[in-house]
């Protein structure tokens, strides 16, 4: 009972960055503390010492090492907004997940930056560098070629992962790190960064498969742009960023669905003679394709082949549909490959067979175990 009260001399000032940053207020974190706000805030003020038991609750729910309490000043941190140019209406009130989630991929980005620079490896984005006023789906017709995978080994996929997992692998083969987290879908599908190399991209492991492989490519677009984003979705873009956002969709949506190829369709040739886009057709488009509803309608739109009306209340039921996610549990090497990408791992074992990090090293950067690192290897190579 001693040692819990035991109380610890820190500066205040970090414990308040500790909370700010982690996306707390004062009322939430007393809460947890068990204490009241006007003895927290004494805390906060340095009037009175915290506890090293509260410092470690704190730890917990501010995701943070405990020893960082315990530093002379709060560390230097980008603010989360920084390292975007685009951010959603709500951007005040993004969540502590998503908080927690754009501070992994920072990590994850330095430390992929200092490994690519230990082994002198080639860092830079492997992208067309494009501007705003260049037409997105010359570009996109453009991308799709350099990135190699041609439209029938596309019309040959089993199933939406693995289109996912080859355009991903494509995708990282430019040098850019996808990453996938959970965090709430209300907030954001996905987002970029490219304050620092490689440009990281990461996708809302909560969202419907097939969307994320559209957000993937919408956030290429932005990698092309070197515009980085918090994407949440059509009804959360701000007016003085539709521009960029409408490119962006329309570089998805032509990357994707080649205009060309879509006209040879039995189902879109149906369409075009009855002017009714039964759920049928689309339903069967999107199995054909391997993209989202969401995607075809916004390629319809783009081609003005249906209204803004018809596409926004179309997008309206498309929400209102539940995502049921796969089934079936993600063990430690899987959950690696999935979070991290092989990219990422890849470029971690190299570092570990070439001397540039320790075994300690490897296994904190990639979240598992010795017993597991054997199936990882065998997971890369696939």
């Amino acid at each position: 009972m001693a040692g819990k009260l035991l109380e610890v001399s820190v500066n205040p000032a970090i414990i308040r960055w500790a909370r700010e940053s982690a996306g707390w207020n004062i009322e939430e974190i007393a809460k947890k503390l068990k204490t009241s706000i006007e003895n927290y805030e004494k805390i906060e003020t340095g009037r009175k010492s915290p506890t090293y038991n509260q410092l470690k609750i704190l730890a917990i729910y501010f995701n943070r090492p405990l020893s960082v309490f315990f530093l002379p000043d709060p560390p230097q941190e980008l603010l989360f907004t920084a390292s975007f140019r685009i951010l959603p209406k709500n951007a005040k009130d993004i969540s502590k997940e998503l908080r927690l989630v754009i501070r992994k991929a920072r990590y994850y980005q330095s430390i992929a930056n200092e490994l690519m620079n230990d082994l002198r490896t080639d860092i830079k984005p492997k992208t067309l560098s494009v501007f705003i006023n260049e037409d997105p789906i010359k570009i996109a017709q453009k991308e799709r070629e350099r990135v190699g995978i041609p439209i029938d080994k596309q019309l040959k996929w089993q199933s939406a992962y693995e289109a996912f997992n080859e355009w991903r692998s494509a995708i990282e083969k430019f040098n850019i790190l996808i990453l996938q987290y959970k965090f709430p879908l209300l907030h954001a599908r996905g987002f970029s960064l490219m304050d620092k190399k490689p440009p990281v991209i990461v996708l809302n492991s909560s969202d419907n498969i097939l969307a994320r492989i559209f957000t993937l490519f919408h956030e290429y677009a932005h990698v092309c742009l070197r515009l980085p984003e918090i994407y949440a979705g059509e009804e959360e873009i701000s007016a003085n960023n539709l521009e960029v956002e409408n490119w962006c969709n329309c570089f998805a949506s032509e990357f994707l669905v080649p205009e060309s190829v879509l006209k040879n369709d039995t189902g879109f040739q149906e369409f075009m003679r009855s002017r009714q886009l039964s759920q049928d057709i689309l339903e069967n488009l999107s199995k054909k394709f391997r993209v989202s509803k969401h995607a075809l309608l916004t390629k319809l739109r783009f081609l003005n082949l249906i209204t803004q009306e018809y596409y926004e209340s179309e997008l309206v039921s498309l929400k209102d549909q539940p995502f049921v996610e796969k089934k079936g549990f993600l063990t430690p090497p899987y959950r690696c490959i999935q979070e991290k990408g092989k990219q990422f791992v890849s470029l971690v074992l190299q570092s570990k067979e070439k001397g540039s990090i320790t075994t300690a090293d490897m296994f904190e950067y990639l979240s598992v175990k010795l017993k597991h690192l054997h199936r990882i290897e065998e997971l890369i190579t696939k």
